[in-house]
């Protein structure tokens, strides 16, 4: 199933090669000695290769999950086996598939380095692949939440002046910069995104939205393709759910910096790895996506552009954290749009009422947004 003969296996168990074997004593919690053995381990796996961890006996999901962050932040795991019964499992984010039989009893966790699984080419590939289901499906239940998350984001630091040149900092569909744009007069709108597929999106999603001035490139936020030399930087920058997916962030803050004018506006937006909902997911499951287990929190996000001159003005929490993402799911596959008005509203009371007290509510909410001010 991992593509390897038995053989293959066999023969490249030495360091270096393309997969290195480990496992780990039955019935016991990580001791510190293993600890630092799988650290060398993770350390020194080639580029490209692949470590394949066996727990044998039967593991719970939080066992495999504390086995995972032993191996976090060098290694990320992608997928997992389970062995019971005569059956062989396997377990991937998108689902579980039966996929032969064995004796043997336990959990086989593969683990690749995170640079690699983060890489240009690897998230290139994910967003091409992904972007029409990130965009939104017009008429679903969900669309109005999708589109009301992005316009919170795109006017949280006000509504920006007239004739002002927006940037989307990695873009995805564009609906931050958009919302953002069509209420502004006489706008000018830029958008990135390292998928071509996205870019296009943004492309026509401003078009249909009545935006005149529209002009999409590619790249990463590591190396943003704005300004390009003799360009000016941007009155008003917006980035929602980028940071996370960033393999080096001290590039990305040093790259988002950089598109800013003095005096002008930055929002960003992102996930909340402290909230209830994201503590429990971390605890609880072997598999998470890999920017799950690397975002920044907002106090980590505001000190890094301090530090680069900038000035905080506010911050607050939106999508309330569990059961409010589970419901919403039940309501799209379930209850065909029933709860789709009502859960709206409350996530919309709960980030007003949050920002209304200076976000003293962060724990509730799974995502995060903050408006900063470049020092001029």
């Amino acid at each position: 199933d991992l593509g390897a003969t038995p053989e293959e296996l066999q023969t490249t168990l030495e360091e270096g090669g393309s997969w290195l074997l480990a496992a780990v004593p039955e019935g016991r919690h990580p001791s510190e000695e293993q600890r630092r053995s799988l650290a060398r381990k993770a350390a020194r796996l080639a580029p490209g290769a692949t470590l394949l961890l066996f727990v044998p006996g039967v593991p719970s999901q939080r066992d495999l999950a504390a086995w995972r962050d032993l191996l976090w932040p060098t290694l990320h795991v992608v997928r997992w086996y389970g062995f019971a019964t005569g059956r062989v499992v396997r377990h991937l984010l998108a689902g579980e598939q039966e996929v032969g039989n064995s004796t043997l009893s336990g959990a086989l966790l593969v683990a690749r380095r995170r640079a690699e699984v983060m890489s240009p080419e690897a998230t290139v590939a994910k967003f091409d692949a992904n972007a029409e289901g990130w965009d939104g499906k017009r008429g679903t239940p969900g669309y109005p939440h999708h589109r009301w998350m992005r316009r919170y984001v795109a006017l949280f630091g006000g509504r920006p002046p007239r004739g002002a040149r927006i940037l989307d900092f990695g873009s995805g569909a564009g609906w931050c910069g958009v919302e953002a744009a069509r209420r502004t007069p006489a706008s000018r709108l830029y958008a990135f995104d390292p998928s071509p597929e996205m870019v296009r999106i943004a492309e026509r999603n401003a078009a249909d939205a009545g935006i005149e001035s529209f002009t999409g490139r590619t790249g990463f936020g590591e190396d943003p393709p704005f300004p390009a030399e003799g360009e000016e930087p941007f009155d008003w920058v917006i980035s929602s759910g980028v940071i996370s997916f960033s393999p080096d962030p001290e590039s990305w803050f040093d790259g988002i910096t950089r598109t800013v004018r003095p005096g002008g506006t930055l929002v960003i937006g992102d996930i909340n790895r402290t909230s209830r909902g994201f503590r429990g997911r971390r605890r609880r499951r072997p598999l998470l996506p890999v920017r799950e287990l690397g975002a920044w929190t907002r106090e980590e996000v505001r000190r890094e552009l301090e530090g680069r001159g900038f000035r905080f003005q506010r911050w607050a929490g939106y999508q309330l954290t569990r059961p409010i993402p589970q419901l919403m799911h039940l309501n799209e596959t379930k209850l065909h749009g029933l709860l789709t008005y009502p859960l709206l509203w409350s996530n919309q009371l709960a980030a007003a009422l949050d920002r209304g007290l200076h976000s003293p509510l962060q724990a509730a909410f799974d995502s995060w947004v903050i408006h900063l001010v470049r020092e001029a």
